[in-house]
C-alpha cells in the first residue's frame, strides 16, 4: 500500500481528491487527512479512516506537527493543496528528502518562480510568454485600468481595480498589474504533466462563487496550449496543475498559475478530463490511458451543486 498524505484537507479540492482515490485506488492508497479543523468538520473525512487535527500553519509547532506524522504513518508522499504549502513542502524540502517522503509539490524554485505574482510576471516576460505587464503606481497612465493584487494569494482574494493617474499606495505584500482589457472571461487550464504526456484541458469560468468556479464551458485553445507547452519546457512544473487566462493586448495572458490541483478540477473530471485520476496513477506508479485525459466532446456544460455529508 502507498500511505498518501493529504494537507489542508478540508478545502473544497480535499473532498474530490479523496473521492477519486476511494474510488478508483483503494487497493494501492493509504489516505491521511491532516487539517486545522477537528475531525467532524472536514467532508473528506468521512472517505477515511486515517484523520490527523494539526495546528494552524503560522503556528511554529505546524512543521513538527506533519513531521511527526510522517514519521509515525510511515508516509510515501505529501499532497499540499494550498499555496502556503508549496513552499513548505516543496519536492526538494531538506526534511521531506530525510525522510524519504515524496511530494506532489514542484521543487520549490518552481513555487517561488511562479507562485509569487511579481517573480511570475518578470520571468514570463522575460522568456516571451505573454502576462499582463506590472507597472510602477507612480508611472500609471491617466484613465488605463489596474488591478492591485496580493503577490501571494488565491481566489482573487484581496483584488480591487484602480484608475490610472490617481495617488496610489501599494500595502505590503501588493503588486499593480495592468488590468486585462479584453472581455472579461477567463479560462482555466488543467494541466497533466507526467509519463512523457503533456494534456490540456480548457475551461471557461461562466460563474464563479469565492474564487472558485461553479459554472464551466469547455473549450479548445490551441494558443494557451502552446503557452504550457513552452512553459514546461523551460521551468520544471508538476504532474498536475493548473493556470488562469485572461485576454490582454489581443492575446490569451497567463495572470495566475496554481501549481496544485484546484477546487474546480472536479468540472474537469465531469466533462471527461480525468486530470485527478490521471494524478494518483502517477503518485501510484501506474500507467495513464490516453483516454483518462480525453474530453468528452458532446458536453456543453458542467455545473456545481452543493452536496451534503453528514459526518458522525
Amino acid at each position: 500500500m502507498h500511505n498518501v498524505l493529504l494537507l489542508s484537507a478540508g478545502v473544497t479540492t480535499g473532498w474530490h481528491l479523496a473521492q477519486v482515490a476511494q474510488q478508483y485506488f483503494a487497493d494501492e492508497i493509504t489516505l491521511h487527512l491532516a487539517d486545522i479543523n477537528p475531525r467532524e468538520l472536514v467532508p473528506a473525512a468521512v472517505l477515511t479512516e486515517h484523520y490527523h487535527q494539526v495546528p494552524p500553519l503560522a503556528q511554529p509547532g505546524y512543521e513538527e506537527a506533519i513531521c511527526q506524522i510522517l514519521r509515525q504513518e510511515h508516509i510515501d508522499t505529501i499532497v499540499p493543496l494550498i499555496d502556503q504549502d508549496l513552499f513548505r513542502w516543496a519536492d526538494d524540502a531538506p526534511n521531506l528528502t530525510a525522510l524519504g517522503v515524496h511530494s506532489t509539490a514542484p521543487v520549490r524554485r518552481t513555487a517561488e518562480l511562479l507562485s509569487d505574482k511579481a517573480q511570475m510576471a518578470a520571468f514570463l516576460q522575460a522568456h516571451g510568454l505573454p502576462t499582463p505587464p506590472l507597472v510602477d503606481p507612480a508611472q500609471t497612465e491617466p484613465g488605463r485600468l489596474y488591478v492591485v493584487k496580493k503577490k501571494i494569494g488565491c481566489g482573487s482574494q484581496g483584488m480591487r481595480t484602480v484608475v490610472g493617474g490617481q495617488p496610489l499606495t501599494l500595502e505590503p505584500g501588493e503588486l499593480l498589474q495592468e488590468k486585462c482589457d479584453g472581455d472579461g472571461r477567463e479560462v482555466t487550464a488543467e494541466i497533466f504533466n507526467a509519463q512523457g504526456q503533456l494534456r490540456v484541458f480548457c475551461r471557461e469560468r461562466v460563474v464563479t462563487k469565492a474564487g472558485v468556479c461553479t459554472k464551466m464551458v469547455p473549450l479548445h485553445l490551441p494558443e494557451i496550449e502552446e503557452t504550457i507547452q513552452k512553459l514546461v519546457q523551460i521551468v520544471p512544473c508538476p504532474a498536475a496543475f493548473c493556470a488562469q487566462f485572461m485576454q490582454h493586448r489581443g492575446h490569451w495572458n497567463l495572470i495566475d498559475c496554481n501549481l496544485r490541483l484546484g477546487a474546480g478540477t472536479a468540472l474537469a473530471t465531469a466533462a471527461g478530463f480525468q486530470l485527478v485520476r490521471a494524478f494518483w496513477a502517477n503518485v501510484c506508479g501506474q500507467p495513464v490511458p490516453a483516454d483518462w485525459l480525453q474530453p468528452d466532446p458532446t458536453v456543453k456544460a458542467v455545473l456545481r451543486v452543493y452536496e451534503e455529508v453528514v459526518v458522525r
